[in-house]
């Protein structure tokens, strides 16, 4: 089990394991995908400060910044999060995530935006301080909103122009400034395919660290309005027999899930 975490327990009685960081990708055993220990950490310089970022199955787990130009400990590699979900565990690749996603917000707000001091990291929070003006810099979050709708026996799904041919999905889109989860729910269904949707109900949320998002999941149920392409961003839409589905994301992405569970849902009913 990965239990985020800020401020690190007695670190006399837990393991200390390192997620090292290097280009967004994170270093783990070629043989057999173990995380790195402190011997493999002593060998690899720094490029900014040691951050915790939780424990794993009982492990205390920190992250750190690695130069670009540095070569991994022989039997190692980094990996990128995309392949290091597919060689460990849920729970692994989230602390990843997190791991990349707290360096990223260290390596990109080293000097105050406001007035170009040097930021110093905050004892006991996720923040960094300028000490000349204050200004305090907490890690990037940008929630994001994906919404499968659906009408009686059939799920809406889309596919954007970057997608692989025949690779479909839910809407998504992210929230805006002073607007809520619902009414961000709302404009993006209505400005991407058209339609209205009602009896919004949450159903999961998923860090998604690509690269900072939060996706907040949502079924939406079929109010009125004919399909109409924002043609920019959605090269296809339609309706879908939730028993004859194209192809959906993998089970890396949260929208897998959502499409899954109405699917089983359905099935029950």
């Amino acid at each position: 089990m990965f239990l985020p975490g800020i401020i690190p327990p007695n670190e006399n009685e837990h393991p200390r394991l390192w997620m090292l960081v290097q280009n967004g990708r994170v270093l783990f055993s070629e043989k057999d995908s173990a995380l790195a220990g402190e011997d493999e950490a002593e060998q690899l310089p720094f490029t900014g400060a040691e951050h915790f970022i939780g424990t794993l199955d009982g492990n205390l787990v920190w992250t750190a910044g690695i130069a670009d130009e540095t070569k991994p400990v022989d039997g190692w590699s980094f990996y990128d999060l995309f392949s290091v979900h597919g060689m460990t565990s849920e729970e692994t690749w989230m602390a990843a995530g997190r791991a990349v996603q707290v360096i990223e917000w260290e390596r990109t707000n080293r000097f105050c935006g406001r007035c170009g001091i040097a930021n110093e990291l905050v004892t006991g929070e996720r923040a960094l301080r300028c000490p000349q003006c204050h200004l305090l810099r907490f890690p990037q979050l940008s929630p994001a909103i994906i919404t499968l709708v659906h009408r009686d026996d059939e799920v809406l799904l889309a596919r954007s122009h970057r997608f692989p041919e025949g690779l479909y999905s839910a809407l998504a889109g992210f929230v805006e400034p002073g607007e809520t989860v619902e009414g961000a729910l709302i404009r993006e269904v209505k400005e991407e395919v058209g339609l209205q949707v009602k009896n919004l109900e949450y159903q999961s949320s998923q860090p998604w660290p690509f690269p900072n998002s939060l996706m907040l999941g949502f079924f939406a149920e079929y109010e009125s309005g004919d399909i109409v392409l924002e043609e920019a961003e959605i090269a296809a839409a339609d309706w879908f027999p939730v028993k004859a589905l194209p192809n959906i994301p993998g089970s890396i992405s949260i929208a897998n899930r959502l499409i899954t569970s109405w699917v089983a849902r359905y099935n029950k009913s």
